[in-house]
């Protein structure tokens, strides 16, 4: 069927390698790609005509088109434009759903800070109110809030297991509804808790937002660094020495905020939902980005987790071949920056730690023997364990450097 319509744009240019069927310039023609004939031909069908065209850029076989005439200077020209088909009301809604969740990232990439600005804060809080003539001020309910939220860091020094950590990745990565409808506990849960009674505390004040730039959004792909443990803002400080309860509430409740826009910022990253770094890879590294608190000592730094399952070709079925690649980032004040990545490929156990201070990497290349000991005490098998001085950079190093893939 030929109808006729005026020439539209953003159409590509083709020549008709056989004879066409009789067409004026100014006729529109529905045509189906039916085949390729070569890398720039393609033959174009519609009812019973065929005819072959030549183009620089190839439709799909299979693609519908419309066959455009139109005049040019030397006599008419053709020119193929692929059919666009009408969104259903299903790709509609969908579209409209990715556009909220783009918006609703923006937003949180904005508003997001680390846990360990809040924890500096809340310590502040915990030594600064009862030697203040207003420790009065400080509700009870807000004080074991505080102390709750210490209460779930993992404990870095002494006996660090395997089920304590496992412990402290279920409470950084179950949701606050989740937990509370299993009896359990989760980080989540804590800062929503100490929220609604900082929000109470506050008497209408505002959150007080982050004076200085967002950090790096939590993401798949990107190096994870640690955070470092930080002292109370001057803010927090002044308002802990006037003993104004409603303005600490107030500073402190913006560094819960912010800690919560970072966690569903994580969520939607561990969903795939977020954009990378550019020159990150289309097919990230891991699965999950959790951030755990950890106390050393007295310090209360962040570790920054990623984790993964190794899907290494050949080992099918969940569980069949135990695989996974773990990131994670912690800064101390004692070490510097520190970063390792460490794949588990059954018993096999292939490690790389990075070191930012000379010191640290001394310390850790000493210790290599012992931990490699350690470590095949455990019965795992140490196929390679290495200390390298400075950290990785952006993009993450290809797949495959530090787990051997069986094909």
């Amino acid at each position: 069927m030929v109808s006729r319509i005026s020439t539209p744009a953003g159409i590509v240019a083709v020549t008709p390698v056989t004879r066409l069927p009789p067409i004026n310039v100014g006729d529109v023609i529905a045509v189906r790609v039916a085949r390729h004939l070569t890398d720039s031909v393609m033959r174009l069908v519609s009812g019973s005509h065929q005819f072959d065209v030549e183009g620089q850029t190839m439709l799909p076989v299979g693609a519908r088109a419309r066959l455009h005439v139109a005049q040019g200077p030397d006599g008419p020209r053709y020119h193929v434009e692929p059919e666009t088909p009408a969104p259903t009301p299903a790709a509609s809604r969908e579209t409209a759903a990715l556009q909220r969740i783009s918006d609703l990232a923006t937003r949180l990439a904005t508003d997001q800070d680390g846990l360990a600005p809040l924890y500096a804060g809340a310590t502040a809080v915990l030594a600064g109110f009862p030697a203040s003539p207003a420790a009065s001020l400080l509700p009870p309910a807000v004080q074991a809030a505080i102390v709750a939220l210490f209460g779930l860091r993992l404990r870095g020094d002494g006996a660090l297991d395997g089920p304590k950590l496992q412990q402290a990745l279920l409470r950084a990565a179950t949701p606050a509804g989740v937990a509370a409808s299993a009896g359990g506990g989760s980080l989540e849960g804590a800062l929503a808790t100490l929220r609604a009674l900082l929000r109470d505390l506050a008497g209408g004040r505002p959150p007080v937002p982050r004076q200085a730039a967002p950090p790096a959004p939590p993401g798949l792909s990107r190096h994870p660094r640690g955070q470092a443990g930080l002292a109370a803002s001057p803010e927090l400080a002044a308002a802990l020495g006037r003993g104004e309860a409603g303005e600490i509430a107030a500073l402190l409740l913006g560094k819960v905020e912010a800690a919560l826009a970072r966690g569903r910022l994580a969520a939607l990253a561990s969903r795939g939902l977020l954009v990378e770094a550019e020159g990150a890879p289309e097919t990230a590294l891991f699965d999950r980005v959790l951030e755990l608190p950890l106390a050393i000592g007295r310090e209360t730094g962040v570790l920054s987790l990623q984790i993964g399952r190794d899907d290494t070709e050949g080992h099918e079925g969940e569980g069949a071949h135990p695989a996974w690649r773990v990131r994670f980032g912690i800064d101390l004040a004692r070490t510097g920056a520190v970063e390792a990545v460490v794949g588990l490929d059954g018993p096999r156990l292939f490690a790389t730690v990075w070191a930012e201070r000379e010191a640290t990497h001394r310390v850790l290349q000493a210790r290599l023997d012992a931990l490699r000991g350690e470590l095949s005490a455990q019965g795992l098998q140490v196929v390679d364990l290495r200390v390298l001085f400075g950290l990785p950079g952006d993009p993450p190093v290809p797949s495959g450097q530090y787990v051997d893939r069986v094909s």
